[in-house]
């Protein structure tokens, strides 16, 4: 998997590019196919912090967003969101296969 971390406005330290890079390794359990993330910090205004990661997997891209009063709380919420939306991904491709032929049938 590659990972790819941004900050704008904002310098991230080495140890919190761990702790990203860690939690990012821990989400690879809900989605064997991810290839890519890529984090962007952001700390443009005062008092806000963003944070935003785009997850590229084998066929399509997942974008979550958060916005806190610091940086810390946004990057957990990101994360949170992130893990929602890929136990989400994984039930769309289990609710989406095709019932079985005999059942078909029957109807």
């Amino acid at each position: 998997m590659n990972i790819q971390i941004t900050a704008r406005h904002y310098h991230a330290s080495q140890q919190l590019h761990q702790n990203l890079v860690e939690n990012l390794e821990r989400l690879s359990k809900f989605n064997d196919s991810i290839t890519g993330v890529h984090i962007i910090l952001d700390a443009g205004q005062a008092g806000v912090g963003r944070a935003e990661s785009i997850l590229n997997i084998a066929d399509k891209s997942i974008c979550a967003h958060a916005e806190e009063g610091s940086m810390g709380k946004a990057i957990e919420s990101m994360l949170d969101k992130t893990e929602r939306l890929l136990k989400k991904e994984n039930e769309k491709l289990k609710l989406h296969k095709a019932a079985p032929l005999v059942a078909a049938a029957a109807v």
